[in-house]
């Protein structure tokens, strides 16, 4: 795909909105100072918004902001605030309550903003697989956070006591997650290429291992947009290296010892490059299966790049248990994706 990046728009610093459009907001009660990062951004801007539905985790990782959250849609001028439940051990429920509280206002609503900042992976690629309909425009907006869990510090202390993963934002696998808004049937019964993105919880790709039994493991490390956080990219390598030495042949080496397959955790089009190319290698011959278990970023790139190859399929390994302090402080940038016409703009890549 030698023009991803003039198909697909800009990623940039969020805008300041006013009240002259009808919108939706979509997010999620979130424990973190990232949750209100977007609502927060667009303070004292009026009216901005007419409706809201925010996704009520279950199973919360820590005390939400949800008094926070409502208030602050309030203020925005969001008159008509309806949640929808997000329990990770019901997803298919919550993709259809999800459906119940959007389609109605397809007709109604021009803009619709999904903030997925404080999101599971699985809730982003449910999201945006639902709004394919909207014929309006969509802000996918991300708030960065200041500072990420673990510090440098922390990851070097874990390498001699594995006690510290504790700290980390997620440790160990729950259950692995197959929704049908993002499977996909063809290729049943040949080779599995497995694609997965390194992180910090090398179990959720173990895991993936252990229940596919993939005829290769692909990985897409992580390339960290801000400089002081660069030293991540060689942490998560180093988290999978058992993995990637047995994988050697389909995980090439840079002549820094880095893997030459990464993306950017905030451009979301260098991940559509990533498994564009891949899909060119071996879309023809083997069944490709994705584990969502890259940034926020990657995944909404995850999505797009499902969109492009209708016959990837995506799975998600959810995490089963989280850091509930230290996961992430302050707000640096809230940045969006524009998408003028979304669902115009799905039905061009899904012809591509």
């Amino acid at each position: 795909m030698d023009n991803t990046h003039i198909m697909f728009p800009d990623i940039k610093s969020a805008d300041e909105l006013t009240d002259e459009k009808i919108r939706l907001f979509i997010g999620a009660y979130g424990f973190e100072d990232r949750s209100l990062g977007w609502i927060n951004y667009q303070s004292g801007q009026g009216h901005i918004l007419s409706s809201a539905v925010p996704i009520h985790y279950n199973n919360p990782k820590g005390r939400n902001k949800i008094k926070q959250l409502y208030d602050a849609l309030s203020n925005a001028g969001a008159s008509n605030i309806s949640k929808v439940n997000y329990d990770h051990n019901s997803p298919h429920i919550f993709h259809e309550s999800l459906k119940g509280a959007l389609i109605s206002s397809f007709t109604s609503v021009e803009e619709i903003i999904i903030d997925i900042s404080s999101m599971t992976k699985l809730a982003i690629l449910v999201c945006l697989s639902t709004l394919r309909e909207f014929r309006g425009a969509i802000r996918i907006v991300y708030s960065e956070s200041d500072n990420y869990s673990p510090s440098e510090q922390e990851y070097k202390d874990s390498k001699e006591d594995m006690e510290m993963f504790a700290r980390f934002p997620t440790v160990g696998v729950g259950t692995i997650i197959r929704m049908s808004c993002l499977s996909s049937i063809r290729m049943q019964g040949q080779p599995v290429t497995l694609i997965a993105f390194a992180s910090f919880n090398e179990q959720l790709v173990a895991h993936m291992l252990g229940t596919i039994n993939p005829h290769r493991l692909i990985f897409i490390n992580r390339k960290p947009s801000r400089e002081d956080y660069s030293w991540r990219e060689k942490a998560t390598q180093e988290i999978h290296k058992k993995l990637i030495d047995e994988y050697s042949s389909n995980n090439p080496i840079d002549g820094n010892g880095l893997l030459k397959r990464t993306a950017s955790t905030l451009d979301y089009r260098d991940t559509i490059k990533e498994i564009d190319e891949i899909y060119k290698e071996l879309g023809n011959y083997e069944r490709i299966i994705c584990a969502a278990t890259g940034s926020k970023m990657q995944t909404v790139g995850l999505f797009f790049s499902k969109i492009l190859h209708p016959d990837i399929h995506i799975e998600y390994p959810s995490p089963d248990s989280y850091c509930v302090k230290g996961v992430s402080t302050g707000i640096r940038k809230v940045y969006e994706i524009y998408i003028s016409k979304y669902s115009e703009f799905i039905q061009q890549l899904s012809q591509y």
